[in-house]
């Protein structure tokens, strides 16, 4: 009570002043680690055998990793309140860092350079959003000047083609450009992700989107414009008519002077999730909004989130919406033990394709920009010909010359106990909006010559030779192959299930440091799941190593135990000394258990992917792939050229095997844990004094650190205390099916049965039961028992047992709807991302 009352009379001028030199210190204190960080990042993935110690690399994001991140972008926020004009940083490191998803990145065709705003980062306990805009200049090289300005436009119209002659065993010789980090004066728009973006007369304009973060989750409806010349932002305030509805997830593209907005989702605490099938569009002239109108009997798309959206010029300038993600309500669809259905949603994937088109829309528009009292333009849905993706999600999308190509994606199916299964697709397709077919977008394989037959002049041969290269009737097809012409069926994928994803992505860091390894079953090991030719090439490239004993401690003296101080020992979860694991064609340990990257000729498999075409080069970066509860934020980059379509060029292999998650509490069973503990290593205490708070007067944040360490404390007996309940409720439900045998459905009754119905359901079962016993007994006296009597006895065999099991099945029922519960929630989670992919 004292403590409180003197707090409460402390002099607030110098409870202020205070409070003005801590800050000033933790801005000071962020950019030089910011910088240790970066230099540490580079140095980890360009110098293998100087790879640092995993546990360094999670006790900084265990000692206030995730503070610094939030520290250090608060940091960039106030230097940009005293800016008056903006200011450029070049970024040491190869590519961004920390990785992030569901941001937008746009290419200013007017200087080649690529703009990347916004964006989200989830660890698998906090769930970063990003509002800092960054610039890459792919041809950037060491060797060329600086003289060129701080506005970045110079004409790269002779340099579009990305250098491919790159050493694919040396990370060091990626021509990976320059990026530069971008700060402009006030005002600018706040943290978002799963926002649209499109580029219009030296502006990029960002429309919507969302901030989801432990503190607050709220969706975006403004819409702001950034100058690529002077680097500066501006909101674009309505002059005439109403923005569309605050929404994410929605896709935008930018038509004469016209930006045509579709789709998205808006989702809140007290109404129910809402997907959009409107279509807004904006003056670029006039800054005023409009709305198409239509009747109730016109035929539209279904709502949907996450679509793929594409422009056609030619023969006709039309629209063109394909796929997509929503969930509609399934009256079949109940609670456990319900009776009469229920509200609940179901998951959509769409596959249907539509069009509208746009000349009409002119006679629509008013000259003012609103709408006139003609009708709209009609849509149309188009059937899938040729050699069409099979149903996904999450797909990246991007127009190139009247063709709307598509990258990756995911086919979510809800498995047994509610678990979702997931299948990420890493192939390419392209819809041609002219022809209105769909072709599969292979690599191509080296062509030898075999079909020359004879010596020609070489005109004729130079003729022959590029078409056998590009393998297209014209050069207008842009490498489509003719027989997509003759197909007309789903083209053949083959996604990795999480079977693959296991065996390929096997290890990870935990937040204590440890080494984590999936637990790959022995029969899934062995399991063709329809990607038999690929998984043949993983396998033959596979070796077997073991997990160095040294790695594996029976202490820990890591900042977690530290925190936990008090509370119950967290067990060694390693149950093998020499545990085994492959090294696939995706990650490799080192001789220390490290996980390490592997060099890759194609992209993996992911969703919601930026993707970006200059010249005809096609430039993919980033995305997301899930390992079951694992989400790996992937940030490598790839170029393919469209024309050849002969192999992919890795531009930055990506850093995703030294990422921290968080997460594991959350599926324990499936994990094998090597607790690597501290060893009194030197060069650890070291490498973690790094780390540590850099001001002068360390009694001043001893208050600090205590608080947070009891915070932290908190947060992990938290954690704790839910892994276990959930741990307890599945080892309940296992011990009471095995020690009652309720498997039997003959002698135990189902969920929600009274015994009049569980009687009726085994009447033959129970009246044998009773002859078996009461009728033997009964005939052994010479006084067998009638009909009658013999379904009166089975009644009551049948009726004891329903007493005896009554309070265990009660109690199973609400067991199991406790786990629907949890899993439900968790599928809430990876549902509301899908819904802005």
């Amino acid at each position: 009570m004292g403590k409180k009352d003197k707090k409460k009379t402390r002099d607030p001028e110098k409870k202020a002043a205070l409070a003005a030199k801590k800050d000033a210190k933790a801005d000071k204190a962020a950019l030089k680690r910011l910088a240790r960080e970066q230099d540490r990042l580079s140095s980890l993935s360009i110098h293998d055998d100087d790879r640092e110690d995993a546990k360094a690399i999670a006790s900084n994001s265990r000692n206030g990793g995730g503070e610094d991140i939030d520290s250090i972008l608060e940091s960039f926020r106030n230097r940009t309140k005293e800016l008056t004009s903006a200011e450029l940083e070049v970024i040491d490191t190869p590519f961004p860092s920390p990785p992030r998803g569901n941001f937008t990145w746009t290419l200013c065709p007017t200087n080649g350079l690529f703009y990347m705003f916004g964006g989200e980062f989830y660890d698998g306990a906090e769930n970063l959003v990003f509002d800092d805009l960054l610039r890459w200049d792919p041809d950037y090289k060491e060797s060329q000047s600086d003289d060129e300005g701080d506005d970045g436009n110079k004409t790269k119209e002779n340099n579009l083609e990305p250098n491919n002659n790159q050493d694919e065993g040396n990370p060091k010789n990626f021509p990976t450009g320059q990026w530069t980090r971008i700060l402009s004066p006030l005002p600018h728009p706040p943290p978002r992700c799963a926002h649209s973006a499109v580029f219009h007369n030296d502006g990029i304009y960002i429309f919507g989107g969302e901030c989801a973060t432990a503190e607050k989750y709220h969706h975006y409806r403004d819409l702001w414009r950034l100058d690529v010349k002077k680097n500066t932002w501006e909101e674009c305030r309505s002059r005439g008519g109403n923005p569309p509805a605050a929404r994410s997830g929605h896709r935008a593209v930018a038509w004469r002077h016209y930006m045509i907005l579709f789709g998205g989702f808006h989702e809140a605490l007290r109404t129910e999730t809402r997907w959009f099938n409107d279509i807004h569009i904006f003056d670029f002239q006039t800054f005023t909004w409009a709305e198409l109108q239509y009747g109730k009997l016109a035929r539209l798309p279904p709502a949907r989130s996450a679509c793929n959206m594409g422009l056609c010029t030619a023969p006709t300038e039309s629209l063109f919406i394909y796929g997509g993600y929503s969930k509609l309500k399934n009256p079949n669809l109940g609670g456990a033990g319900s009776t009469g259905g229920g509200n609940k949603s179901e998951g959509i994937t769409h596959v249907d394709c539509w069009t509208l088109p746009l000349k009409s829309l002119l006679n629509a528009m008013g000259k003012g920009g609103g709408i006139t009292g003609a009708s709209p333009p009609a849509w149309e849905r188009i059937s899938r010909k040729g050699e069409y993706p099979s149903p996904r999600a999450g797909t990246s999308t991007i127009t190139h010359k009247n063709k709307m190509l598509l990258f990756g994606g995911v086919l979510d199916s809800e498995g047994d106990h509610h678990r979702m299964e997931s299948v990420f697709y890493d192939d390419l397709f392209a819809l041609d909006m002219e022809r209105k077919r769909w072709f599969a977008m292979r690599l191509k394989k080296a062509s030898g010559g075999g079909r020359r037959r004879r010596k020609k002049k070489d005109s004729e041969a130079d003729v022959e030779n590029e078409s056998d290269e590009d393998g297209c009737e014209s050069d207008n097809n842009d490498g489509l192959d003719d027989d997509g012409d003759a197909k007309n069926e789903e083209a053949i994928s083959s996604g990795w299930d999480i079977g693959k994803l296991k065996h390929d992505m096997f290890a990870f860091i935990d937040g204590d440091g440890n080494i984590v390894y999936e637990k790959i079953e022995e029969d899934n090991a062995g399991e063709d799941d329809g990607h038999s030719s690929e998984k043949k090439e993983s396998d033959e490239k596979a070796h077997v190593v073991e997990v160095p004993i040294a790695l594996e401690s029976d202490t820990k003296k890591n900042c977690a135990s530290e925190i936990n101080k008090g509370q119950k020992q967290k067990p060694n979860l390693v149950t093998k000394t020499n545990s085994k694991i492959a090294a696939s064609s995706v990650m490799k340990v080192d001789v220390r258990g490290l996980p390490m990257a592997a060099a890759r000729q194609t992209p993996l498999p992911r969703i919601n992917c930026a993707s970006v075409i200059r010249g005809n080069i096609l430039y993919i970066y980033g995305g997301v792939l899930e390992v079951g509860d694992r989400e790996v934020t992937l940030d490598d980059c790839w170029s393919i050229d469209l024309n050849k379509r002969d192999k992919w060029c890795c531009i930055w292999p990506g850093q995703m095997h030294c990422q921290v998650w968080k997460g594991i509490d959350s599926d324990n069973d499936s994990y094998i844990s090597t607790d690597r503990g501290d060893s009194d290593n030197e060069d650890d205490d070291e490498y973690m004094a790094q780390f540590e708070p850099m001001d002068e007067n360390e009694e001043e944040e001893n208050d600090d650190d205590s608080e947070i360490a009891r915070k932290k404390a908190k947060k992990a007996a938290k954690k704790e205390k839910e892994k276990q309940k959930r741990k307890g409720i599945k080892h309940e439900i296992k011990e009471l099916n095995e020690k009652l045998g309720i498997d039997n459905d003959q002698r135990s009754p189902l969920m929600g049965e009274s015994v009049a119905e569980f009687y009726a359901r085994t009447t033959d079962f129970w009246n044998n039961e009773a002859a078996r016993t009461v009728g033997q007994t009964a005939a052994d006296r010479g006084e067998p028992l009638s009909a009658k009597e013999l379904n009166r006895e089975g009644f009551q065999l049948a009726k004891s047992r329903y007493e005896e099991l009554k309070p265990i099945l009660d109690r199973l029922n609400e067991l199991e709807e406790m786990q629907r519960e949890a899993e439900e929630e968790k599928k809430s989670k990876k549902e509301r991302k899908k819904d802005r992919r």
